[in-house]
């Protein structure tokens, strides 16, 4: 009777223990739990659209980015070029300046120098028309002077453009 008496309790027991584990999650925490995760996976699935969105206007705007510097060297370079020419227009007006007595912002103490400096800047230029038109200044070429001046300002005018 003893043994009877230990085993339905020890049944008992055991039913009490398997109905307090099986209850687990109840219905409106699994509800709720479940909804939870549907937002937060809608949240992720706008964040990754957002992102994706972000990545393309960050593209564009490198690419508009790079376009701009390519297109900022250009003018640099054409500023550069137009800012030779008018300093070779300013020596090759060295002349001019000392007749009106007009302080120059160069200084050559013989007119050799001074061809030697617009040939320097000629061929600093790389520019072989500008070369020729000096090679007629030095020949004596009357027209040499007024066709460098006009070279020289359609240079700049051009890298101006």
């Amino acid at each position: 009777m003893k043994k009877t008496i230990l085993l339905c309790m020890v049944a008992v027991l055991m039913l009490v223990l398997l109905t307090s584990c099986s209850t687990g999650v109840s219905q409106e925490q699994y509800d709720k739990t479940s909804k939870d995760l549907a937002a937060a996976q809608t949240q992720i699935q706008s964040l990754q659209g957002n992102l994706t969105a972000l990545q393309g206007n960050l593209t564009q705007a490198q690419a508009q980015y790079q376009s701009l510097q390519t297109e900022k060297e250009g003018l640099e370079e054409k500023g550069a070029e137009a800012l030779a020419y008018a300093e070779f227009f300013d020596v090759l007006m060295y002349p001019s300046w000392q007749e009106l007595d007009i302080t120059p912002r160069f200084d050559f103490p013989s007119e050799v120098e001074w061809l030697a400096d617009l040939h320097s800047r000629a061929n600093a230029l790389g520019d072989t028309t500008l070369s020729a038109y000096l090679q007629e200044l030095e020949n004596g070429n009357e027209n040499a002077t007024p066709n460098l001046m006009d070279y020289c300002l359609e240079r700049v005018e051009e890298a101006l453009k």
